[in-house]
């Protein structure tokens, strides 16, 4: 295989389509195996000539075939002109004997070379990864660089789809992204913005915002750089030293970059009308007249003329949208301010602040955007790094270069970043994760399909629509009035994202909507008018993140400039033929969706006043305009007319609300000054000497011996006169209160509050009708909800929801009821979620909502995003009442999401005839499992589980227990809640105190080895003198020279002394002998109760848990100090408040043998016998209450088939709790199967001592505890008849 240097290659790339070069490319460079002499043709009449040219077999047995195209009808610099046509050819018997293909598609301008693959897999949908070549302008770095790694790596399979990776490109591209974000942030960058001139210290508040939107805005740039329609002169360093004034782009002190070319870009080009509606041409702000915030400025900073300037950006189109909208707000343009805020700092003022920043002035130094260095490129020096392509791709059509999909994950990545004020990640705080694309595109497709099936459409049926969405072919069962009729269906849809992100699915809508369109017309649509129409009238995204909104609508800006293609530099009038950008900020808003707007509470108030019903149609009919105004004049006048409408709404509530009686509450202000004059002559005391009476008692008169005592005189009207002012200042704050605006009142101000143009605001409610102008509820909610658990969601927060929803947990699951009450009757409701909700408790009320309606299909995704940590489900539901025969769709994408698994229908009853209504995966073992226990568990759970579900219930019940455990025969099935008791053990709160580790455990090893550090780090903290210690070098060899008794003593008295958390909370210190064990077997009653006297050996076990996950047996390693002195101090004090007081649970069933397992699952649970002594609160502990023995309940915890139920039918979360072991069905064994599970127990439980009794793993003893687990799995099979 020749080599090819960078230059050859860069040169073909750059070059038309060279059908010679490019044989010789394949001969010499990928090595073909096969090359026809002469090209065979192919027949392909509709798009062009095709042509057959040989095969790659490669080095890891693929046969990759090689094929021409020379398109005759438009150019494939376009990706539209039916290429994907071209991917179906390759799909027929002669082809199908390659792996995958490499084709040039050639339109004479530009050239495509596409790695297609997936052919024989999946036959209807090949994936397409293309490069685009033939532009002599294009360096080509990428695929350049990954041609010379092929070449070095070598031509096989995976080096190929490596080559072709769009994955690979867009993470490299995010990554370095990343690393520049972090540099801006940093102080040492330099970067300022105003926010509020009169005060310094908030130059770089909300800096992480003000970046995030700088990317946004550039990027946009460089996407619409791709059309041409901005210069490339003002992001090359040559031509702008010619531009600007002492330009320098390595400088960290000189700005002039951003503020004079890309702020005037930003606001006094893109966000400026060529002509505007006054017949004004863009030109500078004028010295004397009001700066209106999209005029051109810094003319100082230019090297050339103002016109010049002008003529600088005078090609390029105004695009409207409020993308490029400046943010500043002057306070004399904004008369409810008390002083300018200045987000973008777009001014002419250059005055500087004491601290050397700019006052009204942004500063970015150039050397942010055009650093050379490769480790830290400026961020135009890294976009030149790549190729960017202004169309989506899909994940079966995908162009190797950067599209606007990234801008989504730009937003997650960044958005990732530390954020000081909070300490941890946006994503993280707000729950998002961005949803890849393939996922993306499946519920797109499904809840679209549904959508159709619903509409009414005469004769269209499910297959049609899986034939049409799939593999792009109408059926001769398309006739007219089906295609009129869906197309109409998908011009009205209504579809909701509530918590849209960075809009992938509101623009995966859009865009499968177009497409599906396209096709039902032959591509003979205006694509432009379509998308819009759509934007306009079907999609619409809410979510709590500001920076998420526009990011969201800056894709859909995107996605309609692509679309531009009659461009005329000859007619500036009509801005060259580019339509500008609607304003979407009534289609797309930051608002908590979670919560209504409180105008719902009275919305028979709201209808039964028409003319305040008036008043909102008149401002729904202002924002339905707004969507489309053009230009800043007609925008401003909008939101003007908005802001006026609802200050109308207002003040009518205001006029109309009770006032305060002004007549009553001046004639009570006078009778106050009336009495407070009369309380003036009684102010003075005036004391008295008087006589106490004589008291008559029980025993006759009697008088005191003092006779007399002292009285103020004026004491009693002096307090008549302060109750009567009292009772009239009540009466006149009653009255006023009148004035004040609550309940109906309170809630219409809530709605005129919301500004929707304020791009930095987050509405406390959410209202599709006052937000979107929509009085009916949507089609399609679709969306990936936010994963905040309940400990994330503040108490606020919590309040709220539990006003709203009666409950407050997970945020997904609020999102799942709010995401249904959104729905119309019929219409459906599709969510990608942690699939926890499958079987927890806390999520029943979910579970129930969702089967109360019809379950179309769940599809367990497994775990498809990079951030988050939960496996994830996706589920359908149509928001109607479940027909009784209806049966679930189930499909399994655990081991391959691209293929999954479809298993059978299942009855949606099934789950309703679960315990606790979970949803199982319906599996053939799943379904045996449900036949022979499902009803009869749930019965059992429904009789007991209140008996049984705390301590205290089975105590209660202690007797009606007892009589069910005596009447249980072999073959019955019980929970093993009715079986046992039991639960958390002794909390010492001060572990060191109480707690020893035996010596000849490997504990010992790590505490000899950690108690220096600790002693050495608490020395220094407390700047603590030991006796002694000086004498040492180290405290490690000071510790050396005392006895175990001796350490403990010094530990224990340096606890008392400073604190029982002083070596860290719950530090074990204390080393034993096992000598000093007491031998539980001998112990009174009476020791067992109130302690061992400690002339005898007063250490027992204590069972701490086993972090090991230890299975069968352990012999705890800890013991705990059983004095009488520390009993009746645990005893006395349990329950107390105060550190270090202990709570002792469950007493009755210590020095008791028992069973327990690890409360964090990994694949299987984990169980083993407990030894007779004492257990702690990690130590989840149960006991028999039956003739069956401890070990018998461990054998069917250990086994498979319990791990297996447990994660489908009780918990599938990764903690195994006391009352997940409760709802265990036990089956009561025969005799010949207890003796059977007693000596596989007895075999393990032997196995395990000896191999715990060594410091080494005991190979030999893992392989046979490993075959003993296969027997019990056998046979636990057959227990339960499986």
């Amino acid at each position: 295989m020749n080599t090819y240097t960078d230059t050859q290659l860069r040169n073909i790339f750059q070059s038309p389509f060279n059908p010679n070069e490019w044989q010789d490319l394949l001969q010499n460079f990928f090595g073909a195996t096969e090359l026809k002499h002469t090209p065979e043709k192919l027949d392909t009449p509709d798009i062009g000539q095709g042509y057959y040219l040989g095969c790659i077999n490669t080095s890891d047995s693929y046969r990759i075939g090689l094929f021409r195209y020379e398109i005759s009808k438009g150019s494939v610099a376009n990706k539209r002109v039916g290429l994907r046509n071209l991917v179906k050819s390759f799909i027929n018997p002669r082809l199908g004997e390659f792996d995958a293909v490499l084709a040039v598609f050639d339109s004479g301008d530009h050239w495509r070379l596409s790695f297609i693959c997936d052919i024989k897999e999946e036959a209807t949908s090949p994936k397409r990864y293309t490069y685009v070549f033939g532009d002599n302008h294009n360096l080509y770095r990428t695929p350049i660089e990954r041609f010379a790694k092929l070449k070095s790596n070598g031509i096989t399979f995976a080096n190929l789809k490596e080559a072709f990776s769009v994955e690979a490109l867009s993470k490299d591209f995010y990554n370095k992204l990343y690393l520049w974000y972090q540099w801006a942030l940093s102080p040492e960058a330099g970067v300022t913005f105003p926010n509020n001139p009169e005060t310094e210290k908030d130059d770089r508040e909300n800096l992480h915002v003000k970046l995030i939107r700088l990317i946004t805005r550039m990027l946009f740039v460089w996407f619409i750089k791709q059309k041409h329609l901005v210069p490339d002169n003002i992001f090359d360093t040559r031509a702008l030293k010619n531009i600007l004034v002492d330009f320098d782009e390595k400088s960290f002190e000189n700005g002039n970059y951003y503020n004079a070319i890309l702020q005037n870009l930003f606001f006094a080009t893109l966000n400026c009308a060529i002509i505007d509606e006054d017949g004004n041409p863009r030109h500078f702000a004028n010295a004397s007249a009001r700066d209106t915030r999209n005029l051109y400025r810094y003319a100082e900073m230019f090297n050339m003329s103002e016109q010049e300037v002008i003529n600088l950006f005078s090609y390029i189109p105004f695009l409207n949208g409020g993308l490029f909208e400046c943010l500043d707000k002057p306070k004399g343009l904004y008369i409810d301010l008390e002083h300018d805020i200045l987000y973008d700092g777009f001014s002419r003022n250059a005055a500087r602040s004491s601290n050397g920043n700019y006052k009204y002035r942004a500063f970015i130094p150039n050397v942010l955007f055009f650093n050379d260095d490769e480790q830290q490129p400026g961020l135009i020096t890294l976009f030149n790094q790549y190729n960017f392509t202004i169309e989506e791709n899909s994940p079966t059509d995908a162009e190797i270069s950067l599209d606007p999909e990234l801008l989504g994950r730009v937003f997650e990545n960044l958005l990732a970043a530390y954020n000081p004020e909070t300490q941890e990640s946006a994503r993280k705080s707000t729950g998002s994760f961005y949803t890849p694309r393939e996922i993306v595109d499946y519920m797109v497709d499904e809840s679209l399909k549904t959508y159709l099936l619903g509409a009414g459409i005469r004769e269209l049926d499910e297959d049609m629509l899986d034939t049409l969405f799939h593999t792009h072919i109408l059926s001769p069962k398309w006739n007219k009035e089906i295609i009129d009729g869906v197309t109409d269906a998908l011009k009205r849809v209504k579809i909701l994202d509530p918590a849209c992100g960075s809009g992938a699915f509101p623009m995966g809508c859009m865009l499968r909507m177009v497409e599906i369109i396209e096709l039902l017309y032959n591509n003979s649509i205006d694509r432009y008018r379509l998308k819009l129409d759509i934007i306009e009238n079907c999609v619409f995204g809410v979510d709590i993140q500001p920076i998420a909104m526009l990011i969201c609508k800056l894709r859909f800006f995107i996605s309609l400039v692509c679309e531009q293609k009659e461009i005329d530099f000859n007619d500036p009038a009509h801005n060259y033929g580019i339509n500008t950008l609607p304003n979407l900020e009534t289609k797309f808003v930051a608002a908590n969706t979670l919560l209504s707007a409180d105008i719902r509470k009275f919305d028979k108030d709201w209808t039964a006043d028409n003319q305040l019903r008036g008043l909102q149609e008149q401002l729904l009919t202002i924002r339905n305009h707004h969507l489309l105004a053009k230009g800043r004049k007609a925008k401003r006048q909008c939101q003007r007319e908005d802001k006026a409408k609802r200050t109308e709404i207002l003040q009518y509530i205001v006029d109309h609300a009770q006032k305060p009686d002004e007549r009553s509450i001046a004639e009570w202000e006078e009778q106050i000054k009336s009495l407070n004059t009369q309380l003036e002559q009684y102010k003075e005391e005036v004391w008295v000497d008087e006589a106490r009476p004589i008291e008559n008692t029980l025993f006759g008169p009697v008088q005191t011996q003092q006779a007399l005592f002292r009285k103020d005189l004026n004491e009693p009207k002096r307090n008549e006169l302060l109750k009567s002012i009292h009772n009239i200042e009540d009466n006149i704050r009653t009255e006023k209160r009148k004035a004040e605006i609550n309940g109906f009142e309170a809630a219409v101000k809530q709605i005129t509050e919301w500004d929707p143009y304020d791009q930095n605001s987050i509405s406390p409610f959410f209202d599709p009708e006052w937000m979107f102008c929509m009085k009916e509820k949507f089609d399609i909610v679709i969306g990936n909800p936010p994963y905040i658990s309940t400990k994330g969601i503040s108490e606020k927060d919590k309040k709220r929801y539990e006003q709203e929803f009666g409950f407050s947990d997970d945020t997904y699951n609020l999102f799942t009821f709010k995401g249904l009450f959104l729905c119309k009757s019929n219409g459906s409701l599709t969510y990608i979620t942690p699939k926890t909700y499958w079987t927890t408790q806390t999520k029943r009320s979910m579970r129930e909502l969702l089967l109360s309606n019809k379950i179309n299909y769940i599809f367990d995704t497994a775990n498809p995003f990079e951030a988050a940590m939960v496996d994830t489900c996706i589920i359908q539901v149509s928001k109607t009442l479940m027909p009784q025969t209806h049966c679930v769709k189930f499909l399994d994408g655990t081991n391959d999401l691209a293929h999954p698994i479809v298993l059978p229908l299942v009855p949606q009853n099934v789950f309703l005839n679960t315990l606790n209504c979970v949803i199982f995966k319906p599996t053939q073992l799943n379904m045996r499992i449900y036949e022979l226990y499902g009803e009869k568990v749930k019965k059992l759970y429904e009789k007991w589980w209140d008996k049984i579900k705390t301590s205290r219930d089975i105590a209660k019940h202690q007797k009606e227990l007892e009589a069910y455990r005596n009447s249980l025969k072999p073959g019955d099935i019980a929970l093993l809640g009715c079986l046992t008791e039991g639960g958390q053990g002794l909390a010492t709160a001060n572990n060191g105190k109480y707690i020893a580790v035996r010596r000849s455990t490997k504990w010992a090893k790590n505490i000899i080895d950690s108690r220096p550090k600790k002693l050495a780090e608490a020395i220094k903290k407390k700047k603590i003198e030991i006796e002694g210690l000086n004498a040492f070098p180290t405290t490690k060899e000071f510790l050396q020279s005392l006895s175990e008794k001796e350490i403990a003593n010094l530990f224990d008295s340096l606890k008392e002394q400073y604190g029982r958390d002083i070596f860290g909370q719950g530090y074990i210190y204390k080393i034993i002998d096992d000598s000093e064990m007491a031998n539980v077997e001998n112990l009174t009653q009476d020791e067992k109760e109130n302690g061992i006297d400690t002339s005898k050996n007063y250490y027992v076990p204590y069972d701490k848990g086993d972090k090991d996950g230890n299975r069968w047996y352990l012999e705890t390693p800890f013991a705990i100090a059983w004095s009488k002195e520390n009993v009746q101090f645990l005893k006395t004090n349990s329950g107390k408040r105060g550190e270090g007081m202990p709570v002792v649970r469950n007493p009755q069933f210590y020095f008791r043998e028992g069973f327990c397992w690890i409360d964090v699952n990994s694949t299987y649970l984990k169980a083993r016998v407990k030894a007779k002594g004492i257990f702690d609160v990690l130590s989840m502990s149960l006991f028999t209450m039956t003739q069956l023995p401890d070990w018998y309940f461990v054998s069917i915890i250990n086994s498979e088939f319990i791990s297996l139920y447990v994660d489908n039918f009780i918990n599938n979360t990764s903690h195994f709790q006391i009352n997940d072991a409760r709802q265990l069905p036990i089956v009561i064994p025969n005799n010949a199967m207890f003796e059977y599970l007693k000596e596989i127990v007895s075999k393990a439980i032997y196995l395990k001592k000896d191999n715990t009794s060594t410091s080494t793993v005991n190979v030999d003893a893992e392989e046979k505890l490993s075959f003993i687990q296969k027997e019990l799995d056998n046979i636990i099979v057959q227990l339960y008849a499986i």
